[in-house]
């Protein structure tokens, strides 16, 4: 059976897959404080922006496959992700908080993205070649290892 790939440049690819995350992340996050007012919602932390972006970043890797990374252009693209979603759902405070969101979710997710794709093109070379499972994978394990800097946040 031949392997279908919707075709699409990697920045909007990108951008669709980490706006599409955030923004379900946030619905949940107002849904959960309109439903239940008295729901203590998990900081955010480095784990809580690297689940974020490893979730994003795999479901890029599964749906749109491997493209060429633009570096600058990712860590743009997240600053403006994770410093408007969380503002517009309430998760933090005031605009100098979504700045510090900003800055600390555009690194956690370059750094994800660098490492996760290391990890794929790693992988690619050998039997996983063309596993859509890999990228989910390859980014709980990257999750579990950024459980380390779990005391780093807002």
């Amino acid at each position: 059976m031949r392997e279908r790939r919707i075709e699409i440049a990697p920045c909007a690819a990108q951008a669709i897959t980490l706006c599409l995350v955030l923004l379900l992340a946030g619905l949940g996050a107002v849904i959960a404080r309109t439903f239940v007012p008295n729901v203590v919602l998990p900081r955010l932390t480095v784990p809580a922006f690297a689940a974020l972006s490893l979730l994003a970043l795999a479901l890029e890797a599964a749906a749109f496959g491997e493209k060429r990374r633009q570096w600058v252009a990712s860590f743009v693209e997240a600053a403006v992700a994770f410093g408007v979603l969380p503002l517009c759902a309430g998760l933090v405070a005031d605009v100098s908080a979504a700045f510090r969101a900003a800055a600390l979710g555009a690194v956690v997710y370059l750094v994800c993205e660098i490492l996760l794709h290391s990890i794929l093109d790693r992988l690619a070379s050998g039997a996983v070649k063309g596993n859509r499972v890999v990228p989910f994978l390859a980014g709980l394990l990257l999750w579990l290892a950024s459980q380390i800097l779990a005391g780093v946040g807002l």
